[in-house]
């Protein structure tokens, strides 16, 4: 710990941006369920730092390596504040006891850590671009180019990991697309829907719809309704709808291409 305290001092007293942080898990969660599950594995959960780091084979509990492991454990919610002792969520992943604890888990993990819920607002139903992500962690933090693009990848895999993204790196809401990726026509609730399909993603009791209006442009509607309404329910969204958008003739073109 000792070492990344220094090298943020240094960088922090001049102009230079920050090497490292512990805001941001510089660890994909992958690598971190390995590590909380070898710490389990070593028996060493209620053993001074000095003696997990050489469990787990680091040099010193202030060696880079095991302090960014133990911050992003902690980030992710999988090692307690204090200590090396597993969370719930790290025995759910390591012994699960149901069908879904195992999931479950690392969505948890994933959307535990503070600094990833406004990526999570801002990028949600986009595909994510690690140079592009790095860019906005740059510009809301003081960290450095190359340690902003660190923390923007391991956002990604950590993602990938969880079961938080589609084929093509898109991120999904809050919880895992079906398996089954049917497509759904919402022709079915009175939406026109050009050709496009809409992408559904349940959540709990609600659905979450993602309809491309034009793939060229991204245009995209996104409506987290529940799985059914009622006719009389379906007539106030329609009429809040056409209430809400203001229809532009001159888009008719470009929403059919």
């Amino acid at each position: 710990m000792a070492n990344e305290s220094r090298k943020t001092q240094v960088n922090a007293g001049g102009a230079k941006r920050q090497d490292s942080t512990s805001d941001y898990p510089m660890v994909d969660l992958r690598e971190i369920c390995e590590f909380v599950r070898t710490i389990r594995d070593k028996g060493v959960e209620s053993e001074p730092q000095p003696v997990v780091a050489k469990a787990l084979g680091f040099a010193a509990p202030t060696s880079t390596p095991f302090y960014r492991r133990m911050v992003a454990s902690r980030l992710f919610r999988i090692i307690e504040p204090q200590g090396a002792r597993l969370t719930s969520l790290a025995m759910d992943y390591i012994k699960p006891d149901s069908q879904d604890a195992k999931t479950d888990a690392l969505r948890q993990a994933v959307r535990a850590v503070p600094a990833y819920q406004p990526l999570f607002e801002k990028y949600v139903g986009q595909k994510l671009n690690p140079e592009i992500l790095k860019n906005g962690i740059v510009r809301a933090t003081n960290l450095s180019d190359d340690c902003a693009f660190l923390c923007a990848k391991v956002f990604i895999e950590s993602l990938r990991f969880a079961g938080e993204l589609d084929a093509d790196h898109t991120l999904l809401t809050a919880a895992k697309k079906p398996e089954s990726d049917t497509p759904r026509d919402t022709t079915r609730t009175g939406a026109s829907t050009t050709g496009q399909a809409a992408t559904i993603i349940g959540e709990g009791d609600l659905e979450t719809y993602f309809l491309t209006l034009n793939a060229v442009t991204k245009r995209r509607v996104i409506v987290q309704a529940p799985p059914s309404v009622t006719s009389s329910e379906l007539k106030r969204i329609q009429d809040w709808l056409s209430f809400q958008l203001l229809i532009d003739e001159n888009k008719v073109a470009e929403s059919a291409q």
